[in-house]
């Protein structure tokens, strides 16, 4: 299982303090951690269908950034592509949005995001804006602080009720995205 670094030391003596050993745990390490800390950004470059009135996690097929350390964790672009998963628990902060096609879909009903952690929805982070008449409806994701246990998954959801099911916008200048950043213990 894998653990953060800790700051927090207990010194029997000044000999033990200067040890390779407790400089490499209670430094060095840490300070790898903070300054490569798991960060991921995915976009969304294949349309997917979402139907119309169901919460429809996003998959997401380009990386940008991922830094799990150990590539266990985080995002894959093969297997459950929708999700990013916890490696090391702590506060993450959630950002992205989510881009709906409306070619050929009118111009009814609203679009929405939210997220959610192992599939259940994350209080507080519904957004609903109603549909326009350009190419894509964008909308942004609530950003929040989500606390998530090693092995934990959260996923940021589209939504749209125009009664039959609509595409996610991919072209260049509007695609879907998630960013997650570790924060803190």
């Amino acid at each position: 299982m894998p653990t953060v670094p800790q700051t927090k030391a207990t010194w029997t003596n000044g000999v033990d303090a200067l040890s390779s050993t407790n400089l490499h745990a209670y430094l060095r390490d840490p300070l790898r951690f903070l300054m490569n800390k798991p960060i991921c950004r995915v976009r969304q470059t294949v349309a997917q269908s979402i139907p119309s009135n169901a919460d429809t996690p996003l998959t997401f097929t380009t990386e940008d950034i991922d830094t799990d350390p150990d590539a266990i964790g985080g995002h894959s672009t093969s297997t459950n592509t929708s999700r990013f998963t916890a490696r090391y628990a702590g506060w993450y902060r959630t950002g992205g949005g989510v881009a709906i096609s409306t070619a050929g879909a009118g111009t009814t009903g609203f679009r929405g995001s939210s997220w959610f952690v192992n599939g259940a929805l994350v209080s507080g982070s519904k957004l609903y804006f109603p549909n326009n008449s350009t190419a894509a409806t964008v909308l942004p994701a609530r950003s929040m602080l989500v606390y998530l246990n090693e092995g934990d998954y959260i996923e940021l959801a589209g939504y749209q009720n125009q009664g039959s099911a609509v595409n996610t916008f991919t072209g260049t200048e509007f695609q879907s995205s998630m960013d997650i950043t570790w924060e803190r213990l």
